[in-house]
Formats: structure tokens, C-alpha cells, sequence
């Protein structure tokens, strides 16, 4: 064998050593790039949530379309989704949706916002719209009082949209506004659009109907906290209780548009 020809064999044997280093550096490299990747650090005290649920339970099926579940994962927390037909049940409820947190049973429909508190989950720097600035009509500054708003009757009787905002227990800012319409009925819904509303522009009223800022689609005033989705504002409540000259807006009503805010 000549000279010649072992150099060559010796110069291949060398590349072949050095690109299998490298491959297996790049590959070891990515591997480990993946798994910091995958590491979502919680941002909630709870670590873990169960999610029972019924098939046929049109309030399990609302849960799942408003993308709850996936959402409180990407807070970092692990969420397991039993179908209390399939099992296994670890714990006593009496109906669907239930949810498990830190041991303890909420039965019952919740929404991600109220989830989110229960869970004991803190706000990351781009987790809440709160921290943006609402440019829509922020209206006059009402405060809860026993769970519940007042306001005066008298004041919709020119039968426009009225603006205001207050703050919830949790610090929570919700805008909305209240109409009296045609009919009559006096309703509540968010000045947010419920595909929008991440522009925190809200609605504009022209003639009949609130225009969405936004994106500029038309709802009617009669139609105001009929429909939950879709490109209209957020619902409150369709028909308000008018009690002693006061329109009365409950908490627990407002608290249905915090996801908006």
C-alpha cells in the first residue's frame, strides 16, 4: 500500500471523526434547547387541576369552547380532563362541571377569569389587557356597593347608550354602558367587542345601533346581551331589575365580562 494512498485514508478517517463530533454536538444541542423550551414555569400557586366533565353537559362543552382548559395550561398549570362516565372519580360532587383545585371541589360552571383566581395565578407582563390602556369611552366612575350597582332610572330616558366603569374585588377595571331601548328593557353589556376587544377601543352608538370601534360592525340596541361570541359587546344583562328608581347591576353579572378586560 502506498504512501500516498494511507495519508488519503488517514485525511477521510479524520473527517469522518470530526463531522460525527459535530452532528452529535448540534444534535445534543437542539435536544437541549427543546427541553428548555418545554419548561413552562407556572404562574399560578396551584399546580395541578381537574376538569370533570359529561359529554352531554352543554355547560362541560361551554368550558371546552371557550378554550378555558388550554389557557390555564399555558399558565403553567397541568390540567387533567376526567369524563365521569370513563372515570377514575377521586372525589364526591353532585353535577358537572366540577372543578379540583388544591384539594378542593368547585362544582358548577366557572369561567377562565374566575378560574385563574382560584387558582392563584399572578399577572405576567403580557398575561393581562389591564395594563394597556383602554381608548374606548371610559364613562362615568360608579362604585359596587353590597355586591351591586345603582343607578338612577331617570337618566336613560333620552334612550342613549350611558358609559361607565368600576372596579371589581380583585382590581379588576370593567367598562360598559346601559341603554334603555325601544322597548322599554334596560340593558348591560361591556364597551368591548368579544372578538376585539384586545384593541380597548369599545363601541360608539349611531342612531340604533353600537358600533364596534374596531372593526365597525353594527349591532342593535334591541339585540344588546342577547348573544354571547361573535363581534358584539361583551353581555352583561339583557334585562336589568329597576327597583325603587334604580337600575340595579349585580356583580356576579359584571364579573361575566372581566375575560374582555
Amino acid at each position: 500500500m502506498s504512501k500516498k494512498y494511507l495519508l488519503l485514508l488517514v485525511v477521510v478517517i479524520l473527517l469522518v471523526i470530526g463531522i460525527g463530533r459535530f452532528l452529535g454536538y448540534f444534535s445534543s444541542k437542539n435536544l437541549s434547547n427543546d427541553k428548555i423550551e418545554n419548561i413552562t414555569e407556572s404562574q399560578c400557586e396551584a399546580e395541578e387541576m381537574i376538569f370533570y366533565y359529561l359529554e352531554q353537559c352543554s355547560w362541560c362543552q361551554k368550558v371546552k369552547e371557550e378554550g378555558t382548559v388550554s389557557k390555564i395550561e399555558e399558565l403553567g398549570v397541568k390540567v387533567k380532563q376526567i369524563d365521569v362516565e370513563v372515570g377514575p372519580v377521586e372525589y364526591q360532587f353532585s353535577g358537572v362541571p366540577t372543578f379540583v383545585i388544591g384539594g378542593k371541589v368547585y362544582s358548577g360552571y366557572r369561567t377562565f377569569e374566575e378560574l385563574k383566581e382560584l387558582l392563584g395565578c399572578t399577572e405576567g407582563e403580557n398575561q393581562s389587557l389591564s395594563e394597556v390602556e383602554f381608548i374606548g369611552e371610559n364613562g362615568e366612575e360608579v362604585s359596587l356597593v353590597d355586591e351591586q350597582l345603582e343607578l338612577d332610572v331617570k337618566i336613560f330616558d333620552d334612550n342613549l347608550v350611558h358609559y361607565y366603569h368600576t372596579e371589581l374585588p380583585n382590581g379588576k377595571i370593567i367598562y360598559f354602558f346601559v341603554v334603555k331601548d325601544k322597548t322599554g328593557i334596560y340593558r348591560a353589556a361591556a364597551n368591548a367587542c368579544q372578538i376585539c376587544f384586545d384593541a380597548r377601543m369599545g363601541f360608539r352608538q349611531e342612531d340604533n345601533f353600537m358600533v364596534c370601534s374596531a372593526c365597525g360592525n353594527k349591532y342593535s340596541l334591541e339585540k344588546i346581551a342577547t348573544e354571547k361570541g361573535g363581534c358584539n359587546p361583551g353581555p352583561i344583562n339583557p334585562n336589568l331589575e329597576v327597583k325603587d328608581g334604580k337600575v340595579v347591576i349585580k356583580q356576579s353579572d359584571l364579573k361575566q365580562v372581566a375575560e374582555f378586560f
